[in-house]
């Protein structure tokens, strides 16, 4: 944890740093203000991808037969490590692919070859986050299933000109995922499965299925004009 959070710090002032010398400008005023539009931004991407996790989960958790119960050795202390964790992990990877390397890829290549680059690199990094690499077919579905995501995330950044979107359609996914669930790194957190089911035939079909349509509702949901109606007036925004 310590070391991850190291590099969150580091992510944080190599954007700051990077962007302020090649352009002279404050990018963290661009990404956090103005603040109610971005919060707003933050809540509407948590709510929309932690809502799809859950039916994902109690989809799939029905077509297996797999029933939940509450952990009975969770605490506070192991939850809120949990919750760490998943908002440590998730800053640190929307800096690194939104933050740096989407932003450096727009600004030399071009938007739409940016954004591709970018989810590219994002499913290439959960190979090894995900430890599947070696196996062709897990190679893969993962790099399919999250470069998709990425995808999603690399255009709510170019929509909103900010990484607080991408990062709350991220952290609203992976702490369900993760933390609720019980499906991430950390194991059991707050929720305990009956049975575990192998992922193979069918059900990994359908499985992969449903994960690639996961993102093709988000990015139809950013395609529609609400996050333009979030946007305040010039004379606010400059205030902010």
């Amino acid at each position: 944890m310590p070391f991850l959070l190291l590099l969150v710090i580091i992510f944080i002032v190599f954007s700051w740093l990077s962007i302020y010398l090649l352009e002279k400008r404050n990018i963290f005023r661009s990404w956090f203000t103005p603040v109610v539009q971005r919060f707003k931004e933050f809540i509407l991407g948590f709510l929309l991808m932690g809502l799809l996790c859950i039916i994902s989960q109690l989809l799939l958790s029905h077509l297996s037969g797999i029933s939940w119960t509450l952990s009975e050795e969770i605490t506070i202390s192991t939850f809120l490590q949990a919750i760490a964790f998943d908002v440590s992990s998730v800053l640190f990877e929307e800096l690194l692919f939104r933050g740096v390397l989407l932003y450096a890829l727009i600004k030399y290549t071009t938007q739409q070859k940016g954004i591709i680059l970018s989810a590219a690199a994002f499913g290439v990094w959960h190979w090894f986050s995900y430890g599947v690499l070696g196996n062709t077919m897990g190679m893969a579905l993962v790099f399919l299933s999250t470069g998709f995501m990425g995808y999603v995330f690399a255009k709510a950044y170019v929509k909103t000109q900010s990484i607080i979107l991408p990062f709350g359609l991220h952290i609203g996914w992976n702490w369900i995922h993760n933390s609720i669930f019980s499906n991430g790194p950390n194991g059991v957190v707050l929720l305990v499965p009956n049975q575990t089911v192998a992922l193979e035939g069918y059900f990994a079909l359908i499985s992969f299925s449903w994960y690639m349509i996961i993102p093709g509702m988000a990015l139809l949901f950013l395609r529609t004009d609400i996050f333009d109606r979030l946007r305040l007036p010039s004379s606010l925004n400059q205030a902010s």
